[in-house]
């Protein structure tokens, strides 16, 4: 049998983390049940879900993987996704977390992981041992969680991705999708910019309302409504730091109108800015 558990570990980085290459946000494991709904959470981060137990199901842009025992699925989170206990299977336990790294966008789309979200660590064993680290090291909590934790999630990315790496060579001609990845990694570049539909339309080499169209389609939102979820998400991590000022983040994160930006705080998170300052997040 299966255990009934749930653990979430939260973290938030600190002064010095973005020295190390990847951030871990959140980490945490969990056992699905057939027939619980599927998950579909927005949190605007890399997530890594290692298959401990039972099968899951992965879908991504209406396409379904099966996820296996010792199997890791990559997710973009600002994307369309779900995941779930396969009807199949008695339950689904799995060890998951929530990442930011340079160059993580352009290495998913390098990868062709959105068709192929699914990968076989060369040792499961240590990739299992690699998750549970993380999740350690956020219960532990010390000056070197963040160092700890960008290297075994670097350790991670190397035993599962290397094999897909063989042989692989970019292309300089992009498809549609691929540059629809790269306007999200543009907009996740300079929050600050008043961005415009016509903007990120020239982007990615469209009309707009081709853009608006396709971009709907693959990550299921519209692309303002991603824009203020990204920014709300950078200004929740910029809030907790040292003397941070509402003002301050709000402009940083594109919201010139301190007013605006607490008003779409609220809406996005259920807290004002000034309450989750002073609470130190969530």
């Amino acid at each position: 049998m299966l255990p009934e558990s749930e653990e979430i570990h939260f973290h938030t980085p600190a002064k010095f983390a973005g020295a190390f290459p990847y951030l871990a946000l959140v980490a945490g494991s969990r056992v699905a049940r057939p027939q619980e709904p599927p998950i579909r959470k927005r949190f605007h981060q890399h997530v890594f879900v290692y298959t401990m137990d039972g099968k899951g199901l992965i879908e991504v842009r209406g396409q379904r993987f099966l996820a296996e025992t010792g199997a890791i699925a990559w997710l973009d989170t600002a994307q369309a996704y779900a995941h779930s206990c396969a009807p199949d299977s008695g339950g689904w336990r799995y060890l998951w977390m929530g990442i930011e790294g340079h160059g993580l966008d352009a290495l998913y789309q390098f990868l062709g992981v959105q068709q192929s979200p699914l990968f076989a660590p060369k040792d499961p064993s240590a990739a299992k041992a690699a998750f549970e680290s993380v999740s350690g090291y956020f219960a532990e909590r010390s000056p070197a969680t963040d160092a700890l934790a960008s290297a075994a999630i670097a350790g991670v990315m190397a035993d599962m991705i290397a094999p897909r790496l063989v042989g692989a060579e970019p292309t300089e001609d992009r498809s549609g999708e691929d540059r629809l990845l790269q306007v999200l990694s543009v907009m996740r570049g300079d929050l600050a910019r008043p961005w415009t539909i016509d903007d990120l339309a020239a982007c990615a080499r469209l009309s707009p309302s081709q853009f608006f169209r396709r971009f709907r389609d693959m990550v299921g939102t519209t692309p303002m409504d991603w824009l203020r979820h990204e920014r709300i998400n950078q200004a929740k991590r910029l809030l907790v730091g040292p003397d941070a000022k509402v003002s301050a983040v709000a402009a940083v994160c594109g919201y010139p109108d301190p007013y605006h930006f607490s008003r779409d705080f609220r809406r996005v998170t259920g807290y004002t800015p000034t309450k989750f300052r002073r609470d130190g997040g969530y």
